[in-house]
């Protein structure tokens, strides 16, 4: 089977996906809670708002910059992380009432993450302030995923995705606001 392409965020894309498939119950409840949902911010929150008024334009963003097909290849990666929970659990337990209680935060969780890997995909096509505010509450839980793991923090994350002060020292995927190795 062919391994998709994310466009010039390729790099970046995978490691956002890598990251999702070994965050924890906590950090999934963090990003669900970002979302608006159920246990989340209150609907009324200015940034829930706003990131369904961008999300209404994320389709034709992608067709006009030619990812459409990335963006779907990474709704559908998107999509088996919401729906498994082989990825939490060890072997003879997945598929138990222990795990099938994990899958409602997941699906919880799902708008923001969505929202992330949107963001990456199209980050060279999106105005700061949407990238920042489809991507901010991943990289707040999770880390920005333009920068190597081992360089991760805030001020490295914000750097990376602006092309900052040491953004064009060394960039991490070849593509887009990248960062520096870290």
């Amino acid at each position: 089977m062919r391994r998709p392409t994310y466009g010039p965020n390729t790099a970046a894309t995978e490691r956002l996906l890598d990251d999702l498939e070994h965050l924890d119950p906590g950090a999934v409840a963090a990003l669900a809670a970002a979302g608006g949902g159920v246990t989340g911010t209150a609907p009324d929150d200015p940034d829930v708002g706003a990131r369904v008024g961008v999300r209404g334009r994320l389709r034709e963003i992608a067709e006009r910059g030619g990812r459409l097909d990335a963006i779907r290849a990474v709704g559908d990666e998107v999509a088996s992380w919401a729906s498994s929970t082989s990825h939490w659990f060890p072997a003879g337990v997945a598929g138990t009432p222990d795990s099938r209680k994990e899958i409602g935060p997941r699906v919880a969780a799902v708008p923001i993450v969505l929202d992330a890997a949107y963001a990456v995909v199209l980050e060279d096509l999106l105005a700061d302030w949407e990238l920042d505010l489809l991507l901010g509450p991943w990289e707040d839980v999770v880390g920005s995923p333009f920068v190597e793991h081992a360089g991760r923090d805030g001020a490295a994350a914000d750097d990376a995705r602006r092309g900052g002060a040491d953004a064009g020292d060394a960039r991490s995927d070849g593509g887009g606001r990248s960062g520096p190795v870290g």
